[in-house]
């Protein structure tokens, strides 16, 4: 999402699109899973009554975890769309920024070597 970019970080604008477009797509494929996995499940109905039926065609039936699986992707790819959905802005990561965070990193560091405990010395 950041690369790319020879002078800079992207523009929020364009990072925002690009998530929007995966997210997009995302729900494009998940629908199209489930819609796939609900014709599977379909056919496989269709073709036991056609078997019932003495039908001399009928096709044999897709297995179930065929089904299955088409359904937990369609709900994963689903589910990992609305996992992008975060809050509206994009904060660039700013080299005043980062020196921010590193400097809070290092504070925490020191806190934590601080706060360990002393070995016994004999």
């Amino acid at each position: 999402m950041g690369g790319g970019a020879h002078r800079g970080p992207v523009a929020p604008t364009r990072q925002r699109r690009a998530i929007r477009l995966v997210q997009m797509l995302m729900v494009l494929l998940g629908a199209g899973l489930l819609v796939y996995a609900g014709y599977t499940l379909g056919v496989a109905s269709g073709s036991r009554s056609g078997r019932r039926a003495g039908d001399l065609g009928a096709a044999t039936p897709p297995p179930l975890t065929q089904t299955l699986v088409l359904a937990a992707l369609g709900a994963g790819s689903l589910g990992a769309a609305v996992s992008l959905q975060g809050p509206g802005d994009v904060r660039i990561p700013t080299p005043a920024r980062l020196e921010e965070l590193a400097g809070r990193a290092e504070a925490a560091a020191v806190s934590r070597a601080g706060e360990a405990p002393k070995g016994d010395s004999v």
